[in-house]
């Protein structure tokens, strides 16, 4: 009796003192009550309590867009905690949910914009002349575009084919449309170039998934307007 209510005692200060948790593995997607009922188990049983010792989840309700669930000890004491629709977060009873919720998505957000990519450009050679790419204007470039391990996947110079487009139209990726304004006639610029300003989740050809793209460009000609 004396070691059942020490477990029960263990767990109880082990689940309030967790605070909120990330779980290890990441869902993009809601779990349901059943699976989230599992999940809670096998880490309390697992990770909280000695071997041969268990604890059950009672009915899963809803509140506050989060799963609330009823923690059975031992003894029968009842404890609530809850978990996020996605599985990830796990944390007691007596937070502030709206306020936990609200710290998490501040913080994803701020993750977010701290783990994209700036575009960046750089120099390799100066133009001449006092006439600038505006948005707008018909370019005509050569470029290599590369990898960032080098693999390259498409060069105008390897085919002989300068291309011609216009700038600021949306003809191609957005990382050209604002790495090439500012450029005079002979200048050469390396843009490197994160996969939110290039393809994306999505690639295109060779070029894989969420891929930063390194291109050189030399600015060949600014066209007239017809």
């Amino acid at each position: 009796m004396k070691q059942t209510t020490t477990i029960i005692i263990l767990v109880v200060i082990s689940i309030c003192s967790l605070g909120y948790i990330l779980f290890t593995s990441i869902n993009s997607k809601n779990i349901k009550p059943a699976d989230a009922k599992i999940r809670a188990e096998k880490f309390i049983n697992e990770n909280l309590l000695p071997v041969g010792s268990a604890i059950t989840i009672n009915e899963i309700s809803e509140e506050n867009g989060l799963y609330k669930m009823p923690i059975n000890l031992p003894d029968g004491t009842n404890i609530d905690a809850y978990m996020s629709k996605d599985g990830q977060l796990f944390f007691p009873e007596g937070l502030n949910i709206d306020k936990i919720t609200q710290e998490i998505a501040e913080n994803n957000s701020t993750n977010n914009q701290q783990n994209k990519m700036e575009l960046k450009t750089e120099i390799l050679t100066a133009g001449t002349g006092n006439q600038t790419v505006k948005s707008g204007d018909s370019i005509t470039v050569d470029y290599t575009g590369t990898l960032e391990d080098g693999t390259k996947f498409d060069s105008s110079i390897d085919t002989g084919k300068p291309f011609t487009f216009t700038i600021g139209q949306g003809t191609v990726i957005q990382g050209w449309d604002q790495g090439l304004i500012g450029m005079k006639i002979g200048e050469e610029r390396k843009l490197t170039i994160p996969s939110d300003m290039a393809y994306g989740a999505n690639g295109s050809g060779l070029i894989p998934p969420n891929a930063t793209l390194i291109f050189t460009v030399k600015l060949i000609s600014i066209n007239p307007e017809n």
